[in-house]
Protein backbone atom coordinates (compact mmCIF):
# COMPACT_ATOMS: atom_id res chain seq x y z
CA UNK A 1 0.00 0.00 0.00
CA UNK A 2 2.59 2.53 0.81
CA UNK A 3 4.12 2.12 -2.23
CA UNK A 4 1.78 1.12 -4.96
CA UNK A 5 -1.13 2.17 -3.48
CA UNK A 6 -3.22 -1.03 -3.00
CA UNK A 7 -1.84 -5.02 -2.99
CA UNK A 8 -3.53 -5.10 -6.22
CA UNK A 9 -1.02 -2.42 -7.97
CA UNK A 10 2.14 -4.60 -6.61
CA UNK A 11 3.64 -5.60 -10.38
CA UNK A 12 3.36 -9.63 -10.40
CA UNK A 13 7.27 -9.57 -11.17
CA UNK A 14 7.79 -8.29 -7.30
CA UNK A 15 4.83 -10.03 -5.39
CA UNK A 16 7.16 -12.72 -4.53
CA UNK A 17 9.57 -10.60 -3.19
CA UNK A 18 7.09 -8.62 -1.53
CA UNK A 19 4.87 -11.26 -0.03
CA UNK A 20 8.77 -13.00 1.36
CA UNK A 21 9.89 -9.62 2.82
CA UNK A 22 6.31 -9.22 4.53
CA UNK A 23 7.08 -12.83 6.17
CA UNK A 24 10.31 -11.64 7.32
CA UNK A 25 8.71 -8.13 8.87
CA UNK A 26 7.02 -11.17 11.08
CA UNK A 27 4.07 -8.57 11.93
CA UNK A 28 6.18 -5.99 13.30
CA UNK A 29 4.46 -2.44 12.17
CA UNK A 30 7.90 -0.77 12.43
CA UNK A 31 9.51 -3.03 10.66
CA UNK A 32 6.85 -3.07 8.13
CA UNK A 33 6.63 0.79 7.46
CA UNK A 34 10.77 1.29 7.31
CA UNK A 35 11.18 -1.77 4.84
CA UNK A 36 8.16 0.00 2.96
CA UNK A 37 9.42 3.64 3.52
CA UNK A 38 12.85 2.33 2.13
CA UNK A 39 11.85 0.97 -1.03
CA UNK A 40 9.19 3.51 -1.70
CA UNK A 41 11.87 5.67 -1.69
CA UNK A 42 13.84 4.62 -4.60
CA UNK A 43 14.27 6.36 -7.35
CA UNK A 44 13.08 3.37 -9.63
CA UNK A 45 11.38 -0.26 -8.46
CA UNK A 46 13.37 -2.74 -9.95
CA UNK A 47 13.21 -6.10 -9.01
CA UNK A 48 16.80 -6.88 -7.98
CA UNK A 49 16.68 -4.20 -5.43
CA UNK A 50 13.71 -6.45 -3.70
CA UNK A 51 15.29 -9.43 -3.97
CA UNK A 52 18.54 -7.76 -2.90
CA UNK A 53 16.52 -6.94 0.56
CA UNK A 54 14.51 -10.33 0.60
CA UNK A 55 18.26 -11.93 0.60
CA UNK A 56 19.64 -9.57 3.11
CA UNK A 57 16.82 -10.10 5.67
CA UNK A 58 16.63 -14.34 4.88
CA UNK A 59 20.63 -14.93 5.92
CA UNK A 60 19.87 -12.57 9.04
CA UNK A 61 17.20 -13.65 10.45
CA UNK A 62 18.83 -17.28 11.41
CA UNK A 63 17.76 -16.32 14.97
CA UNK A 64 14.10 -16.19 16.28
CA UNK A 65 14.93 -12.22 18.07
CA UNK A 66 12.40 -9.88 17.04
CA UNK A 67 14.48 -7.55 18.79
CA UNK A 68 17.72 -7.99 17.14
CA UNK A 69 16.00 -8.45 13.57
CA UNK A 70 13.66 -5.33 14.03
CA UNK A 71 17.40 -3.75 14.56
CA UNK A 72 18.64 -5.05 11.97
CA UNK A 73 16.04 -3.95 9.54
CA UNK A 74 16.74 -0.65 11.19
CA UNK A 75 20.10 -0.39 10.38
CA UNK A 76 19.51 -1.61 6.82
CA UNK A 77 17.01 1.32 6.50
CA UNK A 78 20.18 4.20 7.79
CA UNK A 79 22.42 2.61 5.38
CA UNK A 80 20.65 3.00 2.48
CA UNK A 81 19.97 6.57 3.25
CA UNK A 82 21.82 9.01 0.66
CA UNK A 83 25.07 10.39 1.90
CA UNK A 84 23.73 13.65 2.54
CA UNK A 85 20.84 12.64 4.99
CA UNK A 86 23.02 10.41 7.21
CA UNK A 87 24.45 13.09 9.24
CA UNK A 88 21.06 14.94 9.71
CA UNK A 89 19.87 11.58 11.44
CA UNK A 90 22.10 10.68 13.17
CA UNK A 91 22.38 14.52 15.11
CA UNK A 92 18.91 13.18 15.89
CA UNK A 93 20.74 11.97 18.91
CA UNK A 94 21.66 15.19 20.82
CA UNK A 95 17.83 14.61 21.81
CA UNK A 96 16.60 12.70 24.56
CA UNK A 97 13.88 10.07 23.81
CA UNK A 98 10.19 10.89 23.30
CA UNK A 99 11.36 14.62 22.89
CA UNK A 100 9.34 16.55 20.91
CA UNK A 101 12.12 18.55 17.81
CA UNK A 102 10.12 21.66 16.50
CA UNK A 103 10.85 21.42 12.55
CA UNK A 104 12.32 24.98 12.74
CA UNK A 105 14.64 24.03 15.22
CA UNK A 106 16.03 21.48 13.72
CA UNK A 107 16.57 22.43 10.47
CA UNK A 108 18.72 25.68 11.89
CA UNK A 109 20.55 23.19 13.84
CA UNK A 110 21.29 21.43 10.61
CA UNK A 111 22.05 24.49 8.65
CA UNK A 112 24.26 25.70 11.66
CA UNK A 113 26.26 22.73 11.79
CA UNK A 114 26.83 22.54 7.72
CA UNK A 115 25.10 19.52 7.10
CA UNK A 116 23.35 20.93 4.19
CA UNK A 117 24.44 21.72 1.04
CA UNK A 118 23.30 24.96 -1.03
CA UNK A 119 25.58 23.32 -4.06
CA UNK A 120 22.63 23.28 -6.42
CA UNK A 121 22.15 27.23 -5.89
CA UNK A 122 19.15 26.74 -3.68
CA UNK A 123 18.37 28.70 -0.81
CA UNK A 124 19.96 26.53 1.88
CA UNK A 125 17.10 26.66 4.32
CA UNK A 126 14.80 24.98 1.86
CA UNK A 127 17.22 22.32 0.94
CA UNK A 128 17.44 21.62 4.88
CA UNK A 129 13.44 21.57 5.01
CA UNK A 130 13.51 19.19 2.32
CA UNK A 131 16.23 16.63 4.22
CA UNK A 132 13.58 16.54 7.10
CA UNK A 133 10.53 16.01 4.37
CA UNK A 134 12.49 13.28 3.03
CA UNK A 135 13.29 11.48 6.65
CA UNK A 136 9.66 11.66 7.02
CA UNK A 137 9.03 10.11 3.98
CA UNK A 138 11.38 7.53 4.87
CA UNK A 139 9.65 7.29 8.04
CA UNK A 140 13.35 8.12 9.65
CA UNK A 141 10.94 10.57 11.87
CA UNK A 142 7.54 10.83 13.04
CA UNK A 143 6.03 13.96 12.01
CA UNK A 144 4.10 15.97 14.75
CA UNK A 145 0.90 17.59 13.13
CA UNK A 146 -0.67 20.79 13.89
CA UNK A 147 -4.34 20.09 14.20
CA UNK A 148 -6.14 22.68 12.91
CA UNK A 149 -4.27 22.80 9.47
CA UNK A 150 -2.43 19.36 9.90
CA UNK A 151 0.85 21.15 8.77
CA UNK A 152 4.00 19.22 10.27
CA UNK A 153 5.43 21.34 12.88
CA UNK A 154 8.08 19.00 14.62
CA UNK A 155 8.98 15.54 14.84
CA UNK A 156 9.53 12.75 17.24
CA UNK A 157 12.31 9.65 17.13
CA UNK A 158 11.18 6.54 17.48
CA UNK A 159 13.15 4.71 20.56
CA UNK A 160 14.39 2.14 18.42
CA UNK A 161 15.36 4.65 15.93
CA UNK A 162 16.99 6.38 19.12
CA UNK A 163 18.48 3.50 20.08
CA UNK A 164 20.81 2.70 16.41
CA UNK A 165 21.02 6.38 16.38
CA UNK A 166 23.24 6.42 19.59
CA UNK A 167 24.96 2.92 18.32
CA UNK A 168 25.84 4.32 15.37
CA UNK A 169 27.21 7.36 16.85
CA UNK A 170 28.93 5.75 19.34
Amino acid sequence: GRIFGSEDACPSELRNASSEILKKCDGLPLAIITIASMLACQPKILEGQWEYIHNSLATRFATNSNYEDMMYILDLSYKNLPRHLKACFLYLGSYPEDHEIEKVELVRRWVAEGFVSNSSGQDVWDVAESYFNELVNRSMIQPLYHLPNLRIWGCRVHDMLLELVVKRCK
